[in-house]
């Protein structure tokens, strides 16, 4: 695989170059940014006794540019002939970059994407990239915070298999934008490598599932049966080379009312059980349904669905309904059972207490929030940004808890800021943040309790780049996790409770 990225990255910038003598080649110029911050804080640590924690603390960060070509698209198609060769560059940008810790610069380059097709009449048949063998309309939501680790393959069920192939399809923009396909793939190119490789994912075991083969939990093999709960898994790869199987599949989409209704549809099925391992054929399926009727007015649906080859495959899928309003916004999304691969606290499976197994599970989600730019569509007051997001996850393993000590789950978030313009280059913004939740702690044993964290401050520029902020948090966040956002909820010399934390800054802007 590092071979072919390799080889088509070098492609990829020598094309990039070709098409750079095309009016994309960069004024030359040198794009600077760098800020720097000083602060002193104090944290009151954790716990029923106070374990003070304070001192200053100096941060900085800077970048330097020097384009050398200018980020945009390249298309190779030179004339309106109805029959044509094209290949679509996507984002193209390369520079000289020197970044924080690294007085050496280096050549930064990127094509976010590249699509090579032959064109005939409106109709086509693509050479790169693959055609796409699963489905992912019903993608949940994200959470409330997020950072570069968080993962969507975390939480979703995308059925369907990957592979090399081609699409021959027609696409006419004038005809209610039309764009159908037949898909065709392998699991391998023909000259494909064997990988001896390992990998892994965590996984929900009943108790009377036993392991397959190549899969081992701590050393433990084919027929082992893990006890209920979730396991890392680690599988050895297949130590033969993957090609010969195949896959075909359908892609159709249309507008026939343009905004007011799209519509699109993809079915793709494995010839046989056997693809890339031998229980992993099948065929899967997803629809989508957008809408925007009236100015900002979003509506979406979306399914997939997917069922192994196997005797013993189960029906796996996801529904998500979303719609959103200037100001208003809210989703509905289901899920049949076992689609987090998030472990332990943080999963969102469904689980029935009364029978103890995995079930259907459903979320929720409303949302009200203003932007303080005048030119955004949910811009109710110039400076103000605020709002109140509201979450419910896993409601049926609630309605199911029997016995289990647990609360109503509900996730929710309030904030507010308002900047208020002194002058032409000073301003102030005060600013508040609260989270709460239920269930946190929640083990099914003990009773859980209702956490609160909040953050309070004040941010004053003097003049332009510089700011000044006093801050007080009270308890601390996770990121990337959907039904519990607190990590240490706020308390003062309680047990597991955070007593909170101080912090003065002064940051420079360049």
């Amino acid at each position: 695989m590092k071979k072919y990225l390799l080889v088509s990255l070098t492609i990829l910038f020598a094309a990039a170059f070709v098409w750079a003598a095309e009016a994309t080649t960069a004024t030359p110029s040198v794009d600077v940014e760098a800020d720097a911050t000083l602060s002193w804080g104090v944290d009151l640590g954790t716990g029923n006794k106070i374990d003070a924690k304070h001192g200053f603390k100096n941060e900085a960060s800077f970048g330097v540019k020097f384009p050398l070509i200018t980020k945009g698209d390249k298309t190779s198609t030179k004339s309106d002939v109805p029959v044509y060769g094209e290949i679509n560059l996507t984002n193209i940008e390369l520079k000289l970059l020197s970044e924080k810790d690294n007085n050496a610069f280096r050549l930064a380059g990127q094509v976010e994407d590249i699509e090579a097709k032959l064109v005939f009449y409106g109709a086509y048949l693509t050479v790169y990239d693959s055609p796409a063998f699963r489905t992912n309309y019903a993608q949940i939501w994200k959470p409330l915070a997020t950072n570069k680790k968080y993962k969507t393959s975390e939480y979703r069920i995308r059925p369907g298999v990957t592979g090399m192939g081609t699409k021959l399809g027609y696409a006419n923009k004038d005809f209610m934008g039309l764009d159908v396909g037949l898909k065709l793939g392998s699991n391998g190119p023909w000259d494909a490598e064997a990988d001896n490789s390992w990998t892994g994912e965590w996984r929900y075991f009943d108790g009377k599932t036993a392991l397959g083969d190549d899969e081992y939990i701590n050393g433990l093999g084919k027929g082992y049966y893990p006890p209920e709960g979730n396991y890392f898994v680690r599988k050895k790869l297949d130590d033969k080379a993957h090609n010969s199987k195949y896959v075909i599949g359908v892609d159709f989409a249309i507008k026939p009312l343009d905004k007011m209704l799209e519509v699109a549809l993809t079915v793709n099925s494995t010839f046989g059980k056997e693809y890339k391992k031998a229980s992993d054929g099948g065929v899967n399926f997803g629809v989508e349904v957008k809408s925007a009727p009236i100015d900002g007015l979003k509506l979406k649906a979306g399914f997939d669905g997917g069922l192994g080859f196997e005797s013993n495959s189960k029906f796996v899928w996801d529904a998500i309904v979303t719609a959103e309003y200037k100001w208003v916004s809210g989703g509905v999304y289901l899920y049949s059972p076992n689609m987090s691969s998030d472990p332990g606290a943080f999963s969102l499976n469904g689980f029935s207490f009364k029978d103890s197994k995995p079930i259907t599970d459903f979320a929720f989600f409303l949302q009200f929030a203003t932007k303080a730019d005048k030119k955004d569509a949910s811009n109710l007051v110039e400076g103000l940004d605020a709002g109140a997001h509201l979450a419910i996850y896993q409601l049926n393993t609630f309605l199911n808890k029997d016995k289990a000590k647990m609360q109503f789950p509900l996730l929710f978030k309030v904030w507010g800021s308002y900047q208020l313009n002194l002058n032409d280059s000073s301003w102030l913004k005060p600013y508040v943040n609260v989270w709460g939740e239920t269930n946190h702690g929640f083990n099914g044993i003990v009773d859980p309790e209702f956490a609160l964290a909040y953050q309070i401050g004040v941010a004053y520029s003097p003049v332009e780049k510089v700011e000044v902020a006093a801050e007080w948090n009270h308890g601390t966040l996770w990121k990337n996790k959907y039904r519990s956002r607190i990590e240490t909820p706020a308390g003062f010399q309680k047990d597991g409770h955070h007593n909170g934390q101080f912090v003065l800054s002064l940051t420079l802007t360049y």
